[in-house]
């Protein structure tokens, strides 16, 4: 009994990894909105807290190109999923929504630079920027999966 209590609290803090103080939220404007509601663009920017709740991620590096995937049963808040030095990059990505609101998009610290469209594969974005850029998934009582590829210019 001890073991299976061990193990849920162990997968309840698997869940929290890499987010910090989290607010959750719902989804008030219908099944096939996925507007935020909640969120607001400021928060956006500047905020990086998030509850994760049954999620799937993983990131790699090889050969220059970086790969990162997040399948989330429930996602609320906003979640820094990468840094961009300033530089020249092609940003590849698949993002869908089943249920909630999201919005993943890039920011450099003071505005959003590029907005992904939801439910759309193989979008492409060029970026140049001579500052840091910021990949940012945001969601309130999301669930999501998403496929981004980053290459060097």
């Amino acid at each position: 009994m001890k073991k299976i209590i061990l193990a849920v609290i162990l997968m309840m803090s698997l869940a929290l990894v890499s987010c910090k103080a989290f607010k959750q939220y719902e989804d008030t404007n219908g099944k096939d909105n996925y507007s935020l509601q909640s969120i607001t663009e400021e928060e956006i920017i500047k905020n990086n807290s998030c509850l994760k709740v049954g999620a799937v991620s993983s990131k790699s590096t090889k050969n220059g190109v970086t790969s990162i995937t997040e399948s989330v049963f429930t996602f609320d808040g906003v979640e820094k999923i990468h840094s961009l030095k300033a530089g020249s990059y092609t940003i590849t990505v698949d993002y869908t929504i089943q249920n909630g609101n999201g919005r993943f998009v890039i920011t450099n610290g003071s505005k959003i630079i590029h907005d992904f469209v939801i439910n759309e594969t193989n979008q492409v974005f060029e970026l140049d920027s001579s500052e840091p850029c910021y990949l940012k998934l945001v969601g309130e009582n999301c669930e999501l999966e998403i496929k981004v590829e980053i290459k060097t210019k």
